[in-house]
C-alpha cells in the first residue's frame, strides 16, 4: 500500500511488455487530450500505484494516471480507456456532484458519463464494444482492489458500476442501483435531470 492507502503493483514486467503498455497509455492520453482540451492529462509512469485521479489546481482540470494502473495485467486498452474516461467524467460529467468534494462529479455519474459521452467522443463507432470490454475489466479490477482497501468502502458496488457502464453505453437512463447507492452514501435523493 502507498502512503494514501492506495494499492501498489506486485508484478514485474519484461522490457517489451513495459514499452508496449507505456505506448498504449501515452497514446490513449493523446486521444483524450484532443477530445477534451479543457483537461490536462498526466501519466506518472514510474509510480507503482494502481489508481487514477481527477484533481484541480486553481481552475485547471487535471487527470493523472499512475503507472501501476496502466501496467495492471487485468486491463487492456479498453479498460484503461474507460478508467481515463471515468476520471474525465469527474470534471465534465455534471450533476450530481459529490456532496463531500463539491467541484467533482459523483462516482456513479462519472461512470455513466464515461460510457455515454467520454468513450463515444474518443472512439466513435467502436465505443460500444470498447465500453463493454472495459466495463468487464474495470469490474474485475474493482473487485480485486476492494479486497486490498482494508475496510475503505467504495461508494458503489461492483455490480452497480457495471450496470451504470452498460446503461451509459446503451444510452439508457442511469440505473436505479446508482440512485439507491447515492441515497445510502449521502442520505439524499439522486437529483432529477
Amino acid at each position: 500500500m502507498s502512503f494514501l492507502n492506495w494499492p501498489i503493483e506486485q508484478q514485474d514486467f519484461n522490457r517489451k511488455s513495459w514499452r508496449h503498455r507505456k505506448y498504449v497509455a501515452t497514446d490513449l492520453l493523446k486521444h483524450f487530450q484532443r477530445a477534451f482540451p479543457s483537461v490536462t492529462y498526466n501519466l506518472l509512469w514510474s509510480s507503482p500505484t494502481i489508481n487514477a485521479q481527477a484533481w484541480i489546481s486553481g481552475v485547471a482540470k487535471n487527470v493523472t494516471i499512475y503507472g501501476g494502473l496502466a501496467r495492471h495485467p487485468g486491463l487492456t486498452r479498453s479498460g484503461l480507456a474507460l478508467a481515463i474516461a471515468h476520471e474525465t467524467g469527474h470534471h465534465l460529467g455534471g450533476c450530481p456532484l459529490d456532496p463531500e468534494i463539491r467541484w467533482m462529479t459523483w462516482q456513479g455519474q462519472a461512470d455513466y458519463w464515461a460510457a455515454r459521452t467520454g468513450i463515444p467522443r474518443v472512439f466513435g463507432s467502436r465505443a460500444f464494444n470498447m465500453t463493454l470490454r472495459g466495463a468487464r475489466q474495470v469490474l474485475e479490477l474493482h473487485r480485486y482492489l476492494s479486497t486490498l482497501m482494508d475496510g475503505d468502502e467504495p461508494d458503489l458496488s461492483d455490480e452497480c458500476r457495471y450496470h451504470i457502464f452498460l446503461a451509459g453505453a446503451s444510452n439508457a437512463e442511469i440505473p436505479s442501483c446508482a440512485k439507491i447507492e447515492f441515497r445510502k452514501c449521502f442520505n439524499r435523493d439522486y437529483p432529477e435531470t
